[in-house]
């Protein structure tokens, strides 16, 4: 891969990071709060609260981890390669993912084994 458009989306992967980190302490400490708070009225809107707060963390959390490996995969040059097929993974998919780690090809196919 161009080393170039490498260092952009590594620039962007950080930048991600950075941002998902921060979202991440923010949900941190509103699950802290909601938590702590005694004074709810409406336990189901308590459980609720706390159920969605803890979807959200995982999904962050996911998503942090995609990004630590796809910026691994700079680091070992091999970003930009598909690990399904080990061919390149399309230039605009990258630019609109750039924690893809398969081609459009390769995507599909896992996509509809997982939908049955």
């Amino acid at each position: 891969m161009d080393p170039i458009r490498t260092g952009k989306h590594l620039e962007r992967l950080q930048k991600r990071r950075d941002q998902v980190a921060l979202t991440l302490g923010y949900i941190g400490k509103e699950q802290k709060e909601a938590e702590q708070n005694t004074d709810w009225l409406d336990q189901a809107t308590y459980k609720s609260r706390i159920a969605l707060l803890d979807r959200l963390n995982e999904w962050y959390i996911d998503e942090m981890e995609e990004i630590d490996k796809a910026i691994d995969r700079v680091q070992k040059s091999t970003y930009g390669l598909c690990l399904a097929c080990h061919n390149a993974i399309e230039a605009h998919r990258l630019d609109l993912f750039p924690e893809a780690q398969f081609c459009f090809d390769c995507q599909a196919f896992r996509e509809r084994l997982k939908a049955g």
